[in-house]
């Protein structure tokens, strides 16, 4: 793993990090807590720590050599098209009976299919 790597590991572990932490104590205390006109705050805190890992992604992405930054932009054109095509598709099925799916799983979609972008655009560039 080079610098480059271990540097942008660095920036974004501790907002992977504070994330877990936060979504586990946001869903822990509206599920046992009475929060009166505190639920809403409570229930978005989760974007403070997303917001630390877009900061991460950008400085990440300002740090990237030319094919880097190429790859990385076909990466995102992929998981971009994957994702509405995902999310569009369950949403017809969701009309056919299937379960109403909550909007925090489109976050997952978009890393899942980031990864699988990634690794077809770094081996066109092999």
């Amino acid at each position: 793993m080079n610098e480059t790597c271990k540097t942008n590991y660095k920036e974004m572990l501790p907002g992977f990090l504070a994330y877990i932490v936060v979504v586990i104590g946001s869903v822990y205390l509206l599920g046992h807590a009475h929060l009166g006109h505190w639920k809403i705050p409570v229930a978005v805190t989760p974007v403070l720590p997303v917001l630390m890992i877009l900061r991460a992604m950008m400085n990440s992405f300002r740090r990237m050599d030319e094919l880097q930054a190429r790859i990385y932009m076909e990466s995102l054109a992929f998981a971009f098209a994957s994702t509405a095509l995902l999310t569009l598709t369950y949403g017809f099925l969701q009309n056919a009976g299937f379960p109403n799916v909550n909007w925090v799983w489109v976050w997952v979609v978009m890393g899942s299919t980031l990864m699988v972008g990634s690794q077809i655009a770094k081996r066109k560039y092999r």
